[in-house]
């Protein structure tokens, strides 16, 4: 939850079905279900009824899509319909960002692909909850060491019964990469829907003299999920700095 916008990130897990009649609440798979009592996991919970992602209809649901492996993301981006340009109509050749692969948030370079400062083994860490850390920990230092920061780079293919500590402690990294991204994904999105909106706002010579109060509280009755991501400091440190470029624009114009 973010300052007043009350912004919240809302996981689902899904198991996946390609027929388009696929069943909206699904039982999970008994091949789950084994695993879970064989790791000791709670059978009941993992039993219980699930949603099931279906290929034709569930894409547009979700503004980000993690698959457990290869396997799942291809048959999910093989579903995808070809990228269009909007201007003209045509197909055009892009690389899709809506499905990833868990393990690309391994690397410490993607989980921060939004964030201008660098993404550190520390940053990662520091997403852990310090309990879970201690069985990451030592799987990650040994990986960090040999590997460059290629972290856990084989692990997600591991047989999940003899290797559940790597797994486990992969998973966690993961998890923790995919946070930091959606993290630094909203900072850059609010970053440039302020910027807008500023702009939207303020634009002429007669609006540098309105005051700063006055110039949050019009900006606040625009868009309250916008500013209220932003602590009141915040907002007056960038309404200043808009001004400053605004009165530096007109001046260079009238001149």
């Amino acid at each position: 939850m973010f300052s007043d916008a009350l912004f919240t990130l809302f996981p689902y897990s899904a198991t996946i079905e390609a027929s388009p009649n696929a069943p909206i609440d699904p039982t999970a798979p008994e091949e789950a279900v084994v695993i879970c009592d064989n790791l000791g996991l709670c059978s009941t919970t993992c039993s219980e009824d699930g949603t099931s992602f279906n290929l034709f209809n569930s894409l547009d649901q979700y503004d980000l899509i993690i698959a457990c492996n290869d396997e799942i993301q291809n048959q999910i981006l093989r579903s995808l319909p070809p990228p269009t340009d909007t201007s003209t109509g045509d197909n055009v050749v892009t690389p899709d960002t809506k499905c990833r692969s868990l393990s690309e948030f391994l690397s410490l370079s993607f989980c921060g692909a939004e964030n201008e400062k660098e993404i550190t083994q520390q940053t990662i860490q520091d997403m852990i909850e310090p309990g879970m850390w201690g069985k990451a920990k030592p799987y990650y230092d040994a990986s960090c060491s040999t590997s460059g920061g290629d972290i856990f780079s084989y692990s997600m293919s591991s047989d999940v019964y003899s290797n559940w500590p790597l797994v486990e402690a992969s998973m966690l990294v993961a998890c923790a990469g995919i946070t930091r991204f959606l993290l630094d994904t909203l900072d850059a999105q609010f970053d440039t829907a302020f910027a807008q909106l500023l702009d939207r706002h303020f634009y002429r010579h007669e609006h540098l003299n309105i005051s700063i109060e006055a110039a949050d509280d019009q900006l606040r009755r625009g868009s309250l999920s916008i500013t209220g991501y932003f602590s009141p400091k915040e907002r007056e440190r960038r309404i200043v700095r808009h001004f400053e470029a605004l009165r530096s624009k007109l001046e260079n114009s009238d001149s």
